[in-house]
């Protein structure tokens, strides 16, 4: 029998108050059902019925486990730990708060959880957590403290990477490699660590010392070209067996832009691009290609390029801008300018860089619909119809189209062409979530337009409308 059906016979005897009945049922499904979290919570609210508080308690904990956002588990486990195990009652608090939206609340609970036990292990998990609600609230020197008192009882890996990880967020590379060093020596052999300090010893310009902990050929190259040392690098990369990873392209580009060989240079890049296009530095390195040939319209716009990657809108438009200055009459720079801003929702200048875009290309159809939208949204609908009308020349199945255009002759009191555009709207998507109130505007179109022909007043049409509508 399914989980789901064992429990609706476990919720028949409960029904008839035949509660041991239904406990033993569900027991028998324990190996089966232990990962379904209602049926946890079914057994565990059965067994405190019962008062079965060893049975209850156990349930309670698989349940956090399955599901660690269950209140009620942690309620109830709260009620059960109250008189029984301080430690268990304070952490369990703690992250009863945490749940609530109260994770500041929760820190004097990991401590008192810390205070009352002197398990070592206990102590430890109540750190950790405790450092990780710091880190979410921003105290991170408080977080960095109590993850330091965790290496006191116990030479953890991951502590070591979590502190070198927080101080570079905290822009102090000095503290970081001091950990990552301290790390390195108690735990040699793990590549992460030594990986992580290499890199930020070369962040540094500390290139010999990076060479002493780079493991992989990559990083070993990497350094090599930083030291302006070419051929040797070129030796580890010829050598290395991955010759497919996006690192081997990315770093063949370097050497050869370190050589000034700008077509290899390009090629490499472009192999680098085909792997990982959306790798902020394929950018960045063709804007330090375009900057060493004395193209600045080509550099600002890959540095655009690069930090619309890296999700750093602004700085992207201002280097967008910049390209623009250097040379108004590409338009690369428009086309990225009029992306940012139609996410700011800046009309001012989306009008501007339609217009010039307009002017660049006549056929475009993001340009040409998209001032046509800023009109209709200043309500000067003849020149929206002008853009509107161009649109549908470019792209004739762009029928969105229609249904903007039917809004702008609805708006000039135009209703026989407004009629006519939303039956090509609908005409063209059936299926589209506006139908129906398109459908009921055209009805009422279609009701003034006979009243209309009978020789009625369209005033007074709008009023029978009215009074049918009340």
């Amino acid at each position: 029998m399914s989980t789901n059906g064992i429990l609706a016979q476990a919720q028949m005897l409960i029904d008839n108050e035949q509660y041991e009945n239904a406990y033993e049922i569900l027991e028998k499904s324990y190996e089966k059902s232990k990962e379904d979290a209602e049926y946890l919570e079914k057994i565990a609210l059965l067994a405190k019925t019962l008062e079965k508080k060893e049975d209850a308690e156990k349930y309670w904990e698989e349940l956090v486990k399955v599901d660690p956002n269950s209140l009620v588990a942690y309620s109830e486990l709260l009620d059960i730990y109250a008189d029984s195990n301080k430690y268990k009652y304070y952490i369990t608090r703690a992250k009863y708060k945490i749940l609530n939206q109260k994770v500041s609340q929760s820190i004097d609970d990991y401590k008192k959880a810390i205070d009352s036990t002197t398990d070592e292990n206990e102590i430890i998990n109540a750190r950790f957590l405790r450092a990780k609600s710091y880190e979410y609230i921003g105290k991170m020197q408080n977080a960095i403290d109590d993850y330091y008192r965790i290496l006191e009882y116990k030479e953890d890996m991951s502590i070591y990477y979590k502190l070198a990880d927080m101080y570079v967020q905290m822009n102090d590379r000095f503290s970081a490699i001091n950990i990552l060093e301290r790390g390195v020596k108690t735990f040699p052999n793990v590549v992460e660590l030594n990986e992580f300090l290499a890199n930020l010893l070369m962040r540094e310009g500390q290139f010999d010392e990076a060479l002493k902990y780079a493991k992989n050929d990559f990083s070993k190259a990497k350094i090599y070209l930083m030291k302006s040392e070419n051929e040797t690098a070129l030796e580890i990369l010829e050598k290395t067996e991955d010759k497919t990873n996006a690192n081997y392209f990315a770093l063949m580009a370097e050497y050869y832009f370190n050589k000034k060989e700008w077509e290899k240079c390009r090629e490499y890049i472009a192999k680098f691009k085909e792997l990982d296009a959306q790798n902020p530095l394929v950018y960045q390195m063709l804007a330090l290609v375009h900057e060493e040939n004395d193209d600045m319209y080509g550099y600002h716009y890959y540095m655009g390029r690069c930090y619309s990657y890296k999700q750093d809108y602004d700085l992207a438009l201002a280097e967008y801008l910049n390209a623009h200055r250097v040379d108004s009459n590409r338009s690369e720079a428009i086309k990225e300018i009029i992306k940012i801003n139609e996410t700011k929702g800046d009309s001012t200048s989306l009008m501007e860089f339609y217009e010039k875009l307009i002017r660049q290309e006549p056929d475009n159809a993001i340009a040409l619909k998209g001032l046509g939208d800023v009109y209709a949204n200043m309500y000067e609908f003849k020149s929206a119809l002008e853009y509107y009308n161009k649109l549908i020349k470019v792209d004739s199945n762009n029928y969105e189209v229609y249904k903007q255009m039917g809004f702008c002759y609805e708006k000039m009191k135009d209703s026989a062409k407004a009629k006519d555009c939303y039956e090509k709207y609908l005409a063209k998507a059936p299926l589209s979530p506006d139908t129906e109130k398109l459908k009921e505007k055209l009805s009422k179109m279609n009701v003034s337009a006979s009243y209309s022909e009978a020789g009625v007043e369209e005033g007074f049409i709008d009023k029978i409308m009215k009074l049918f509508g009340k």
